[in-house]
């Protein structure tokens, strides 16, 4: 027996006769927060951003990002995305946060689907998009009173020079990264499969944005590490050991 609504209607002659003109739509994107960290330069964290080419908010540095289409899911988008700005695929990312705030976008109204993904910066070979003039990787600063500082070779980039809503977005992608790595493994994504112990001391101090006590640090780690056999022989001095993640999931807050 078909089920009919209140008005004699089945559900396929619902769909049918169903008008989706009725109602406006808005817009629906994926932001993409590429984060790294730079051995060059002390491991200090980065964020790869992009200078806007175009309306709106033409010369401002925003994330990368783009619409979804319609015929793709919020994750294929967001790899999508992140294959068109970096060329990688198959590396670790998750969804942040969902911002929709009226206004948020002077074209249209927009609803847009953050996500966070951690490369090593061995992998990443960053290329400008089809709304982009540059490229470019910036040192993350947070500064007092929760203001935000993005640091490049010639750019500093202040809250002011950040197009869209993209600095709170920032701000809670930075909170996120910041809780996670103080009770999950997602650091050893910043790492690569193999590094020092020294480096991902480095990484973790870099995310929290504090010094951990050496001897403390490697003593919670070395459960959670094993040799790979290999020595770092690029950095200057003694060659350290290099390590590698032991398989399981861990859970440890310092």
């Amino acid at each position: 027996m078909e089920v009919r609504d209140q008005n004699g209607l089945t559900e396929a002659e619902f769909i049918r006769q169903y008008d989706p003109n009725r109602y406006e739509k808005p817009a629906v994107t994926v932001d993409m927060l590429i984060f790294t960290v730079n051995p060059e330069k002390d491991d200090s964290l980065e964020l790869l951003m992009i200078e806007r080419g175009g309306h709106p908010f033409l010369g401002k540095w925003a994330i990368p990002g783009g619409f979804v289409e319609m015929e793709e899911s919020l994750e294929e988008a967001a790899a999508r995305e992140l294959k068109e700005e970096t060329d990688l695929s198959d590396i670790y990312m998750e969804q942040l946060y969902t911002f929709g705030d009226v206004g948020r976008d002077p074209r249209m109204r927009v609803i847009s689907v953050a996500y966070m993904a951690l490369v090593p910066k061995a992998k990443l070979h960053p290329v400008a998009g089809d709304d982009a003039a540059k490229v470019k990787w910036f040192t993350v600063k947070p500064g007092a009173d929760d203001r935000l500082t993005l640091l490049s070779e010639d750019v500093c980039l202040s809250e002011e020079d950040i197009a869209f809503d993209h600095e709170k977005v920032i701000k809670t992608a930075l909170q996120r990264l910041k809780n996670k790595v103080e009770y999950t493994d997602i650091a050893f994504e910043l790492a690569g499969e193999e590094f020092t112990l020294t480096h991902l001391q480095s990484i973790y101090e870099s995310v929290l944005g504090r010094q951990l006590h050496k001897p403390n640090f490697r003593r919670w780690i070395v459960d959670r590490v094993e040799k790979t056999g290999g020595m770092d022989t690029k950095s200057s001095g003694r060659p350290s050991c290099l390590y590698r993640k032991k398989s399981g999931e861990w859970e440890h807050r310092f």
